[in-house]
């Protein structure tokens, strides 16, 4: 018999055009098809869109685009040992079925021997985006500053374009509050690049304890950025354990 599905939250939005939407935060059940569906969505709606592999040039190369693929479906083959949390939000239905997919968050548990293990990429702009992370926890690392181990990293978080603007990403951040509570993990950070996430966390509490231009990381990194939002931040939320 399956396990029943860990459910994180229920909540309601409310569209623009009056009607209601019953939502629920799920962990994304161990079926083959709706995971390369979840991850079908987060390389439409996060890699595709987020600054910082545009800027490296990653959704333009379709070999770094296959083998980023190739990393996500890996990490979450349970064979592998991985400890991936994939949070996804769906329609709370009665049947408690999931016929569609509306955001997610992704995150995976890692330990401070992990550190060691660095990754070479085949593909160029995998290999930028690897060393711009590098470059970038230099300057601000939240498992050095609060000592965290183990610690959860942040793969990203999207929102399916229809549904933006409801405050679901603001849910999807505070999830993460639940999660990183259930580890005994105090602090839950990342780098939000996207006006849309640095708002939701802003709703959410989260504190920004590291901000950078990013016309000051164009000249740094000899890349081209989009100009909104100017500054990218490394936001914090500490969780009451």
């Amino acid at each position: 018999m399956s396990q029943p599905l860990k459910v994180w939250s229920k909540f309601s939005v409310t569209k623009k055009d009056g009607s209601v939407l019953n939502l629920r935060i799920v962990d994304i059940p161990k079926d083959p098809k709706l995971i390369e569906k979840a991850l079908d969505y987060f390389f439409d709606y996060f890699i595709k869109e987020e600054r910082t592999f545009k800027a490296a040039g990653v959704p333009e190369s379709e070999e770094a685009m296959q083998e980023l693929r190739a990393v996500f479906d890996y990490s979450m083959n349970p064979a592998n040992k991985k400890k991936v949390e994939f949070s996804i939000c769906c329609l709370d239905t009665e049947d408690d079925q999931i016929n569609d997919i509306i955001g997610a968050s992704l995150l995976v548990l890692q330990t401070k021997a992990d550190e060691t293990k660095k990754h070479t990429f085949l593909a160029k702009e995998l290999n930028k985006v690897s060393q711009m992370a590098e470059d970038l926890a230099e300057i601000y690392d939240d498992r050095r500053a609060f000592n965290l181990d183990p610690y959860l990293l942040c793969r990203g978080v999207f929102v399916c374009p229809e549904y933006r603007g409801l405050g679901i990403a603001q849910e999807l951040l505070r999830i993460r509050r639940l999660i990183s509570k259930e580890y005994g993990i105090p602090i839950a950070g990342a780098w939000m690049t996207s006006p849309g996430t640095q708002k939701a966390a802003e709703r959410d509490g989260w504190e920004t304890v590291c901000e950078l231009k990013f016309s000051d990381l164009e000249k740094k990194f000899n890349v081209t950025y989009e100009k909104y939002p100017p500054t990218t931040k490394f936001m914090i939320a500490r969780i009451q354990l």
